[in-house]
């Protein structure tokens, strides 16, 4: 049987943008995306609301600028596993 992990994005106040929607404040830096990059490759199918799914496709297009870089590195793997979008229309 796999694991499941259940990892969320929030500020102690609850948001994980600000009033504008920005989320900017919540970049990772260098070490920290090296270490999200080992954990996602070990994940075979990734569950994303609309807004997150949307903000991930930005990684499969970024441009590779040095192959040592954790973002770069991410961008160049690809998310890992299958995405799955699980999302309800606006009404």
């Amino acid at each position: 049987m796999g694991k499941l992990i259940y990892a969320m994005i929030t500020s102690l106040d609850g948001f994980v943008s600000n009033p504008d929607g920005n989320f900017g404040w919540g970049a990772p830096e260098e070490e920290s995306h090296e270490f999200i990059n080992q954990l996602m490759r070990s994940i075979g199918t990734h569950l994303y609301g609309r807004r997150m799914y949307e903000t991930m496709v930005y990684w499969e297009t970024l441009p590779t600028r040095s192959p040592t870089s954790g973002r770069s590195s991410w961008s160049t793997r690809g998310s890992g596993g299958q995405r799955t979008k699980l999302s309800t229309p606006q009404r």
